[in-house]
């Protein structure tokens, strides 16, 4: 025989949250159909919790009729009261079963017949889970830039806590002398939710106006309050280029510059050094002179080479510190006075410039023409003597020409042209500053015959390059 009950309780709610529950059991007898007088027989009780809380002080009872004997029951009866059996099975969890079983003896032919009952106290439960909102924040900057390079930013949020974040968003306010790469102080980023855990990365790049050390901080901020900075330094490099121009050492006379550095026709160094003062190395270095027009390079050192009119040095990599000197070999092929421009350049570095200039000096060349007119003349008559001095070669002016005329025992001069200065047998005229090229000063002075004879005058020219005196003599015959 089967039998089956269920009992229900009420919907019970709890304070913390929503949490409810509808309890039932069901309780189920079996029996045999038929068992023998004087033999031994067992049934089983059933009790289930067919609901999804948990049931408690759950009471089993039972009450057996008719010719049987109770003989004992597994578990044991936690109380009996003549044919009525009481168990006590505590708590039953969700969809959770007990089971009792009894051994009984029928007694005689009366029908065995019973009912068996549960009862119980429904329960509810609610949990509230407590969580921790946090947040963490780094930001990454490389230790050293360059002026010229943008500067990667990284930014990595992350869920540190064991509550979703919302509205997640970071600031990142750039220092004065940073901007992002599309011109914006303040860069800003929605990160939107962030689940227990997760983490998320954004990057921008930065651009730096001045070299030096910046100090960049960012802020993430959240709806739940959570929020976190985080700093980075970035140290902004850049190199510093010079240039410096190195000519032949001019010549002097006498302790004066001569002004002039070299002959015409003979090679000449010119040479450049380039050096970096800052504190980052200046990649493709190059030095490129414009040729002056009248000079052809003859070689240079360091690979340079001309392409375009230009004297071309690929120098590479130039360390923060260091220096190169470059010279090339030069021929001019007339004088005058040669200008060099130079320009320096590398990587990153602001570009430089330096001039120089390198007079080249022609081989002077003089002309003393002295003439008589008339010759022959007789004693006591007189003669003029022309004296011309003409700057004829060279490619540059003649300075401080001084001329003086020596007359010989049988002549006397008179007088001289140009405020010439007679003093015995001397004539003497003040220094010419400078006669130009292919150009000339022309004299006269006045001689008397003295004596009968061949007599011979003499002129005498020196120049400021020229100390040794350029004589001309000229022949007059006194009868």
């Amino acid at each position: 025989m089967v039998g089956a009950a269920s009992v229900f309780a009420p919907t019970a709610q709890a304070a913390a949250n929503a949490a409810s529950t509808t309890a039932s059991v069901s309780v189920e007898k079996v029996m045999p159909a038929e068992v023998l007088v004087g033999r031994t027989f067992e049934f089983v009780i059933k009790v289930t919790n067919l609901g999804d809380g948990e049931l408690q002080d759950v009471l089993l009872t039972d009450t057996t009729e008719g010719g049987a004997r109770i003989e004992e029951a597994t578990p044991k009866a936690d109380q009996v009261n003549g044919k009525e059996s009481t168990w006590r099975l505590g708590n039953l969890g969700a969809r959770q079963s007990r089971e009792v079983r009894v051994r009984a003896v029928a007694t005689d032919e009366t029908p065995i017949s019973g009912c068996a009952n549960a009862t119980f106290r429904p329960g509810v439960c609610a949990t509230t889970r407590v969580v921790r909102p946090a947040i963490e924040l780094v930001k990454t900057l490389p230790a050293d830039a360059l002026l010229c390079d943008p500067i990667p930013v990284k930014l990595v949020v992350k869920n540190s806590g064991s509550s979703a974040l919302n509205n997640v968003k970071i600031t990142d306010n750039l220092p004065e002398g940073l901007r992002s790469d599309s011109g914006e102080g303040t860069k800003t980023f929605e990160v939107g939710r962030l689940n227990p855990g997760q983490s998320r990365e954004v990057t921008f790049a930065a651009k730096a106006a001045r070299p030096g050390p910046f100090v960049n901080k960012a802020m993430v901020t959240s709806a739940e309050g959570a929020e976190a900075t985080a700093e980075a330094t970035v140290n902004v490099l850049q190199p510093v280029l010079a240039l410096n121009c190195q000519t032949p050492v001019l010549r002097t006379i006498a302790g004066i510059p001569e002004g002039f550095a070299q002959f015409l026709g003979r090679p000449f160094d010119v040479c450049w050094e380039i050096s970096n003062s800052g504190n980052a190395p200046s990649a493709n270095s190059t030095v490129e002179v414009v040729v002056p027009a009248g000079v052809v390079v003859r070689s240079a050192t360091d690979g340079g080479a001309v392409a375009g009119g230009r004297l071309v040095w690929n120098l590479g990599s130039l360390a923060a510190g260091a220096s190169r000197k470059v010279c090339a070999t030069w021929v001019a092929a007339s004088a005058g006075s040669y200008e060099f421009q130079a320009s320096a350049a590398g990587g990153c570095a602001a570009p430089v410039q330096a001039r120089c200039s390198v007079p080249i000096q022609g081989v002077n060349a003089v002309l003393v023409e002295l003439v008589d007119d008339p010759d022959p003349i007789q004693v006591g008559e007189q003669t003029t003597y022309t004296i011309r001095v003409t700057n004829q070669g060279g490619g540059l002016d003649l300075h401080d020409v001084a001329i003086h005329a020596v007359f010989p025992e049988g002549l006397d001069p008179v007088a001289a042209s140009n405020a010439g200065q007679v003093d015995g047998k001397s004539v003497k005229w003040a220094p010419v500053a400078s006669i130009p090229l292919r150009q000339s000063v022309t004299y006269t002075v006045t001689g008397r015959g003295k004596s009968a004879g061949d007599h011979r005058i003499e002129v005498q020219v020196t120049t400021r390059a020229r100390q040794l005196p350029i004589a001309e003599v000229e022949s007059t015959t006194v009868y």
